[in-house]
């Protein structure tokens, strides 16, 4: 399996090859949000374009895993382009110009066609009319198509033209290794067990006030069943007034709460929290 090329860009990690964004959504349950996508509203990077970007805990499994590269193309974009990548970058950019302007022009073709016998008729009329014989007019369907694409196809059109996210060019790169902060060592073992024992999605849960939220299948289609608090030390008393919080936070938005710890073996350790009203009602937590 081929690795996939991360973009490590401001000590973060992007992708902008949309087949890869959805390889990494779909083959490897990896939420990569798409730049200026609120994250708890998702939504299609066909839709919205992108890039996407990789959490540094998404960033870090994918290199663990094998399934991504972390590369660095700095130098190669901060020196000015050759001859030869200027001609390729000009051909690209004409060659989209051709097939964005492709659909206007069979387009207007089709509106031709749909009054061609009006057309050819009328010029008929023009043509008598300036004295020329019945038998010397030869008008035909395929010579006005003809005379019609070239036209059209030689015509300025305005149109958006889409610029790509992703340099069309090859580009001279070098892999980058990821540290992360010593704060995120746990959260990140936590994010892996889960990611490895679980078939969940799993992304950043700043909106709902935890850790992580957990989907039961892609975050496009579904939403959170369960709020992830990861107890840094779970030796300390819990403070009965934070339990009570998060739990009632869950209850509220129709979700499991979930406290993720390591316990003193270095083993990840989850405790469920739930109401006893919510014992045994089917439709919580769907």
């Amino acid at each position: 399996m081929s690795k996939i090329p991360i973009i490590f860009e401001h000590n973060r990690g992007f992708v902008y090859n949309v087949d890869d964004y959805f390889k990494l959504r779909t083959s490897h349950r990896l939420v990569c949000n798409l730049i200026g996508v609120p994250v708890s509203k998702p939504r299609d990077a066909r839709t919205f374009g992108l890039p996407a970007i990789l959490s540094p805990l998404e960033l870090k499994l994918a290199i663990e895993n094998g399934i991504g590269v972390l590369v660095d193309k700095t130098v190669s974009f901060r020196r000015s382009p050759t001859d030869t990548e200027k001609t390729k970058f000009q051909q690209l950019v004409e060659q989209q110009t051709t097939e964005l302007k492709l659909p206007l022009v069979e387009k207007r073709l089709d509106d031709f066609r749909k009054h061609l016998p009006q057309i050819i008729k009328g010029k008929r009329k023009k043509l008598l009319e300036k004295g020329i014989k019945e038998s010397e007019i030869n008008i035909t369907s395929e010579s006005l198509l003809i005379e019609e694409r070239r036209k059209i196809e030689t015509m300025k059109i305005d149109g958006l033209l889409q610029i790509p996210s992703e340099c069309p060019l090859a580009k001279e790169f070098s892999t980058v290794e990821l540290k992360l902060e010593d704060g995120d060592k746990l959260k990140y073992q936590i994010f892996k067990d889960l990611w490895t024992k679980q078939n969940v999605f799993i992304s950043g849960g700043d909106a709902f006030g935890c850790d992580f939220l957990l989907y039961p299948g892609d975050p496009l289609y579904y939403h959170a069943s369960h709020m992830v608090y990861i107890l840094s030390d779970p030796t300390m008393k819990l403070d009965v007034k934070y339990l009570i919080r998060c739990c009632r936070l869950s209850v509220v938005v129709n979700k499991i709460c979930i406290f993720a710890y390591e316990n003193d073996n270095g083993e990840i350790k989850y405790q469920t929290m739930d109401w006893d009203g919510n014992a045994g009602n089917e439709n919580y937590a769907t």
